[in-house]
C-alpha cells in the first residue's frame, strides 16, 4: 500500500494537487493507496509520499519494517529517503501532472532497487548529469544554514567564484526561479538528517 500525505494549509493548493495525485493514481492504476492526514500525529514516519508546497519526500521501508511500521509512532523503520524538489510556479497543469506520474512511479519503487544510487538514476531513466555533485550538495546546504558565499569559500577552501559556480549549477538543476526559493528548499534539507539529504532532480 502506498500511503500519501499533502502537507498543504493552503485549501485551494491541496483541493489541486489532491486532484492531480487522484487523476494519475487512477490513470496508471497503482493498486492501494490511502491518503493520510497531516494531522495524524505519526502521519510523516508511515507516509512513503509527503508532498510539501517545494518539495516532495519519498520513503522507501524495508520490507520487513514496512509490515511493522504501524505499531509505534516512535519506531524508525530502516528507509530510504530522498527529496524531490517541487516547484510549481510557472508550470502548467500538464507538466505537473507529468511530475506527480513521475514522483508516483519511483515511490512504488522497491527499496532494493534505490540501495545503489548510480543504478537507481539510470533504472529511472534519469539523467546523471542533471543530478546534484557532492559539491553542489555541500554548498547547498550549507546555503541552507544561513552561510554565505564568502564563509562557505573559506569553510571548503574553494574560491568565491568556485563556490558561486556550485550554487547556480545547483539552482538550475532543482529548478528555482530566485535566490529565495533556493533557499527554501536548502534550508529544507539542511534540517534533514546527515542520511536523508538524497535529492532527486527531476
Amino acid at each position: 500500500m502506498l500511503n500519501i500525505a499533502i502537507m498543504d494549509a493552503d485549501f485551494y493548493n491541496l483541493s489541486g494537487l489532491s486532484f492531480l495525485i487522484t487523476e494519475q493514481i487512477s490513470e496508471e492504476d497503482l493498486g492501494n493507496v490511502c491518503f493520510v492526514l497531516p494531522s495524524v500525529k505519526c502521519s510523516e514516519k508511515i507516509s512513503n509520499v509527503i508532498f510539501r508546497d517545494h518539495t516532495v519526500t519519498i520513503n522507501f521501508f524495508k520490507k520487513k519494517a514496512a509490515l511493522q511500521r504501524y505499531k509505534t509512532a516512535d519506531e524508525h523503520p530502516e528507509k530510504i529517503t530522498i527529496h524531490i524538489p517541487f516547484l510549481t510556479k510557472n508550470h502548467t497543469l500538464y507538466d505537473l501532472s507529468m511530475k506527480i506520474r513521475k514522483i508516483l512511479a519511483i515511490a512504488c519503487a522497491d527499496y532494493t532497487f534505490l540501495v545503489n544510487k548510480e543504478e537507481s538514476i539510470w533504472n529511472f531513466g534519469l539523467k546523471k548529469h542533471r543530478q546534484l555533485s557532492d559539491a553542489e550538495n555541500d554548498v547547498m546546504v550549507l546555503m541552507g544554514r544561513g552561510f554565505n558565499s564568502n564563509d562557505i569559500s573559506r569553510m571548503l577552501s574553494r574560491s568565491p567564484k568556485t563556490i558561486n559556480t556550485h550554487y547556480r549549477n545547483a539552482s538550475r538543476k532543482i529548478g528555482v526561479a530566485n535566490r529565495a526559493e533556493f533557499y527554501r528548499y536548502a534550508s529544507f534539507i539542511a534540517e534533514c538528517g546527515c542520511n536523508e539529504r538524497n535529492t532527486l532532480c527531476l
